[in-house]
């Protein structure tokens, strides 16, 4: 029977699925540009479905697939050793055993911890004839401490490695990606950009429920999700409700194909019983086809019996989701709300008036992981149903609640999509002007809110540590990559990492310098390099253990013997063991005499342990006590100086001596803005009308960043030939970009604390007007709403101009203000505003296409 419409998972009938744009989200015959995909959705809304698809479309087009589904007690490593084991075949008889071999050691590694070695001596008293004998053994710890271990970017490296020799695509899968440690995720995250950075035909493809993107935005530590994290990081592909049209045909087609006759009428009574839901269609089509009329299929009749059988049969489930304990008591509050409207739905924006202290961030909660569960449906940001009839008909009677009586037609039924815009598709012409070089926006010399420049070109450093800080998106990365091309050009050595939370701040120096051995080779003499060496080999290494053994045997020879024996453990603390600041003397001791610098750059700071920030402190003060030419270069949110100052005080934490030439990026003002649209647009030879770069501009909020995708996306507006921006193209791309940023929006509100979603909504109830810093009101709560807005602001949430703060994005703005039903107001908090049109029907989140990026870029640059 179910082969009627195929296996689940694998329906019979596949449905392309597009986002509200029209847009599809579906992959196809020719792979995105983006190494990195995230489809997530609801439960039941078909993402397994779409990595099943991929695995289809590879094994059509010769292309190989691992397939892991992650889990939060096995670590990813683990699923990856498996499921490669699995294709050993299949990737030998693919790509030779000889090319294979690397990959297998790797993923070998990936799980190995290394074997521990011992060197020892042994001493004999006595035996022979005497029947007394003492034995005397000494072993020392032998085991090489130079080998990191193995990574998933190292895994991804061979991978790369022998799919860029054929240019035949491997495509590696991981399904539910929110059920993963905090560990996994983080390491998902730093494979996603790995991938896209080595530039080779390797593709991440990650399935997960709604709250992958926030869970993916907190392990990243890479700030803000809105200005450049997630999206540099994943085409973010969210799989909404599916209009009634597409239901209709994934039924009516299989049928046809079973010549099983139905009634169009019958097909409709399923249709809107699964509301949207393609798993939910299923259980109905499976239940009709089983109690279909002989002679006329699925009729009126049919149809209706089956979904009360399906709703009927699932009465236990819902008993078990009401009873989990993941459903709290403000769950079933708000449940029973929604259920008592009946098809009407619950207006959100009284439940989560900002001015119920304590309570409607409660609400809000609750609100969340409902949506996540698929036990609520979200409708334009403001009205939520319960999308499962069966559901909230069983609610309704576990309460003994009726529901109130329908006040129109269903509300929050899926419409058809919107009609797509055609667009340019030329995003190889949005590369060659924002993002074909070494800078995603034309290169603005930047400033601090004093005046003074920030590039190291332009200024000499204030001592050897150098900091440099600001929200996501303002372009801290990338004065990064500027010292970086400066040391080019003067021919100093400059080694550059990023912080992980994979991996500490130690191994990362470790690999970056053994990188460039090579050019020390080249520089330095043999006895300085061999000390460099010595000292990276041993970093890792912090005590040095030997074992001791005193026995007494007592027997004549030949015969057995008995003995006694005792044994100990000796510890040498850090014999060899050598530390950040060792390799700091010595990198100041080769730069010294030759006066040319050596540049230790590393970026996303945020991401470091307090560990790591306190091993990073004392390399700081070693190089300033040298006063060599070797420098520390960082780059990082705005509480990194914050954390820094914390971690140098020591346990007591009340007393530090770090010094830093702290340089903080501020938004760029209109001018600034302005020169790096047009410049890059004008030498494209592309006209942009002052309408337009006004839109723009004023879009960006000062953000290199987003200028950068909102620009993009006009461009890609633009049609061949015209070669002018309009106004109302650059409306329309602001738009769209909002609308693409819906589930962004919704992941950075999911990851606040109460005291900032407080704070965002009275910022954001303020329009671009703003609020005074919350230290500067009487709150009684100010404190703890100062530090919220601290967060938020290194978060790129809102930005801080003097005394006031207001939300950086406009979009996200809108977002929060319709959310909780707020009109723009300058003071106070607006009351809850009931929109006075007709909601529509078509609500929900959507897909974030990136821009596209220049093969081989450094894409966090802009951050």
């Amino acid at each position: 029977m179910s082969q009627v419409f195929g296996a689940d998972g694998r329906p019979a009938y596949l449905i392309t699925r597009k986002d509200q744009l029209g847009t599809p989200l579906s992959l196809s015959g020719v792979l995105p540009e983006s190494r990195a995909i995230l489809f997530q959705g609801a439960p039941g809304m078909g993402k397994t479905t779409e990595l099943n698809r991929v695995e289809d479309l590879a094994e059509l087009h010769g292309w190989t697939t691992i397939r892991v589904t992650a889990s939060e007690n096995i670590p990813l490593e683990h699923h990856l050793t498996t499921a490669f084991r699995k294709k050993l075949e299949d990737l030998q008889d693919r790509f030779g055993k000889r090319r294979v071999r690397g990959l297998s050691k790797t993923v070998r590694d990936l799980t190995e911890s290394g074997r521990n070695t011992r060197w020892g001596w042994e001493a004999r008293l006595g035996g022979g004839p005497v029947p007394v004998e003492f034995v005397g053994k000494r072993e020392k710890d032998t085991t090489a401490h130079d080998k990191l271990g193995t990574t998933l970017n190292d895994f991804a490296d061979e991978l790369g490695r022998i799919a860029g020799h054929e240019n035949e695509p491997i495509l590696l899968l991981i399904d539910k990606i929110d059920a993963a440690s905090e560990h996994d995720q983080a390491g998902v995250n730093d494979l996603a950009i790995h991938l896209e950075e080595m530039d080779r035909p390797v593709w991440l493809v990650v399935a997960g429920g709604t709250k992958s993107t926030s869970s993916l935005m907190h392990a990243s530590r890479r700030m803000s999700g809105i200005a450049t994290t997630i999206t540099n990081q994943f085409s973010l592909r969210e799989l909404e409700p599916l209009p009634d049209a597409d239901l209709a045909m994934s039924l009516t087609a299989p049928l046809d194909a079973a010549e099983i006759p139905y009634e169009h009428d019958g097909i409709d009574v399923l249709v809107r019983a699964a509301n949207g839901n393609p798993s939910q269609l299923r259980k109905f089509a499976l239940a009709a086809v089983a109690i279909r009329d002989p002679e006329r299929g699925i009729t009126v009749a049919a149809a209706e019996a089956a979904t009360v059988r399906v709703w009927t049969d699932s009465e236990h489930s819902y008993q078990s989701k009401w009873n989990q304990p993941e459903t709290t008591h403000a769950q079933k509050d708000l449940l029973a709300r929604v259920a008592a409207q009946g098809t009407n739905g619950l207006y959100m924006p009284p439940e989560t008036r900002p001015d119920l202290p304590d309570e409607w961030q409660q609400v809000d909660r609750a609100r969340q992981e409902l949506v996540a569960r698929g036990m609520l449906r979200e409708h334009d940001g403001q009205l939520v149903t319960i999308p499962d009839k069966g559901f909230r008909d069983w609610v309704n009677t576990h309460l003994d609640q009726t529901p109130a009586p329908a006040r129109g037609p269903e509300a929050g039924r899926p419409a058809a999509n919107l009609a797509p815009v055609h667009l340019a598709g030329d995003r190889a012409a949005v590369n060659r002007v924002f993002g074909a070089s070494g800078q995603l926006v034309e290169q603005i010399d930047r400033k601090d809110k004093n005046g003074r420049p920030i590039s190291l070109e332009q200024a000499l450093p204030i001592g050897t540590t150098v900091l440099f800080t600001g929200p996501p998106g303002i372009g801290t990365s990338h004065e990064l990559t500027r010292t970086k091309a400066l040391a080019d050009r003067e021919g100093w050595i400059s080694i550059r990492f990023s912080a992980s939370r994979r991996e500490s701040v130690e191994s990362r120096i470790i690999r970056a310098v053994q990188n460039e051995l090579d050019t020390f080779k080249r520089r330095y003499p043999a006895d300085q390099v061999k000390e460099l060496k010595e000292i990276l080999n041993r970093m890792a290494v912090r005590t040095k253990n030997s074992m001791n053994t005193a026995q007494l045997r007592a027997g004549l020879a030949p015969g057995p013997k008995i003995g006694v024996h005792r044994a100990w453990e000796g510890v040498t603390k850090d014999s060899v063991g050598r530390t950040l600041s060792e390799l700091g003397e010595q990198l100041g001791k080769m730069a010294g005499p030759r006066r040319e610098p050596i540049l230790l750059m590393v970026d996303n700071l945020d991401a470091a342990s307090d560990t790591d920030l306190v091993a990073l402190t004392g390399l700081s003060a070693t190089l300033h006590e040298n006063r060599k030419p070797a420098f520390l270069i960082a780059a990082g949110g705005n509480q990194m100086e914050s954390r820094l100052l914390s971690a140098s005080g020591g346990r007591s934490g009340t007393e530090t001596e770090l010094k830093l030439d702290v340089r903080e990026l501020v938004p760029m003002n209109a001018d600034e803005m302005r020169t790096a649209l047009v410049r890059p647009l004008s030498k494209a030879g592309i006209r942009c009308e002052p309408g337009a770069v006004d839109k723009l501009v004023e879009g960006a909020q000062g953000h290199p960043s987003r200028l950068r995708t909102l620009a993009g996306a006009a461009l890609e507006l633009v049609q061949p030939g015209q070669n002018t921006i309009t106004t109302e193209i650059a409306v329309t791309a602001a738009s769209r970009l909002n609308t693409r940023s819906q589930s962004l929006y919704a992941a950075a509100w999911a990851n606040c604390s109460n005291h900032e979603m407080a704070l965002l909504a009275k910022t954001a109830a303020h329009g671009t007007h703003g609020v005074p810093i919350p230290s500067r009101t009487d709150s009684p709560d100010r404190w703890d709403l100062d530090n919220a807005s601290k967060t938020l602001i290194s978060r790129g949430l809102l930005t801080r101009t003097d005394f006031r703060i207001h939300v950086t994005d406009p979009g996200f703005q809108d977002w929060v203000q319709t959310r909780l039903g707020t009109s723009t107001a300058l003071s106070g908090i607006a009351a809850p505003v009931r929109p006075q049109a007709q909601l529509t029907t078509n609500g929900g989140r959507t897909v974030d296409h990136r821009p596209a990026l220049g093969a081989k870029q450094d894409v966090q640059q802009n951050r």
